[in-house]
């Protein structure tokens, strides 16, 4: 976790502005984050999202623990004062992504417009493709939010925000086909949407990340048939 800075040491609580792990920020970087917090610029943004993308090429090469700052800053073409303008640590940066990654797979499974009119099996079909889709894009970054997370309690905290969420989605969806008569009654949605989110991630952990073999369309087929098998769900029902 990020460390304070040393000329922090002596100041009274309530001195100033504090980070979300409860110390006050001095220095000169931290006075630059500060101000920086305070008056964003489409310069200022611009550079910090050049940091981000140069943040995640050197992790998904070389790893959370052989990239440091010195490998961003020179991937981003910035000095390494800029990179502490906008991140206090190298950790910081990639709880950045990792939030930008659970929000790129939350907006893959949302149901797109007109999705509420397919048969149900269609419908998880498309939204389980778009999950694969996504998965593989952030493949990298993913992989190493499932190491880190074993060990910052942030991070860890994050992983089971947006698998919560996930969760919540599917949930939601397996009562709403109960109560149209679409899913089998016997199933508890909860439960059922909790195994099949943690199946669907694993598999394209072991898939996507590690490497394991798959043909691309019938792994997804097979998804989505796993998926429709255990909730009773048929192609042939109208939506």
């Amino acid at each position: 976790m990020a460390q304070p800075d040393r000329a922090a040491a002596g100041r009274a609580p309530g001195d100033g502005p504090r980070t979300r792990g409860g110390w006050t920020p001095a220095g000169t970087a931290a006075r630059r984050r500060i101000a920086q917090a305070s008056r964003g610029t489409g310069r200022g943004q611009r550079t910090r999202e050049q940091i981000l993308a140069a943040a995640r090429e050197v992790f998904a090469r070389l790893g959370y623990l052989d990239a440091g700052v010195d490998d961003i800053v020179a991937a981003a073409g910035v000095a390494r004062g800029s990179f502490y303008t906008y991140f206090p640590s190298k950790l910081e940066v990639f709880k950045v992504l990792a939030a930008e990654v659970g929000e790129a797979i939350a907006a893959a499974v949302a149901p797109e417009p007109g999705e509420h009119g397919l048969d149900p099996v269609t419908a998880l079909d498309r939204a389980n493709r778009r999950y694969v889709d996504a998965y593989r894009e952030h493949a990298a970054i993913y992989g190493l939010i499932e190491q880190l997370a074993s060990i910052d309690p942030e991070l860890k905290r994050l992983r089971r925000h947006y698998r919560a969420l996930h969760v919540d989605r599917v949930a939601a969806r397996i009562s709403s086909w109960q109560r149209r008569g679409l899913a089998a009654e016997s199933v508890e949605p909860r439960t059922a949407a909790a195994a099949l989110v943690s199946m669907t991630s694993n598999f394209c952990y072991w898939w996507l990340v590690v490497g394991e073999q798959h043909e691309e369309e019938s792994a997804e087929r097979t998804l989505t048939d796993l998926w429709a098998g255990s909730l009773g769900l048929t192609a042939s029902r109208p939506a």
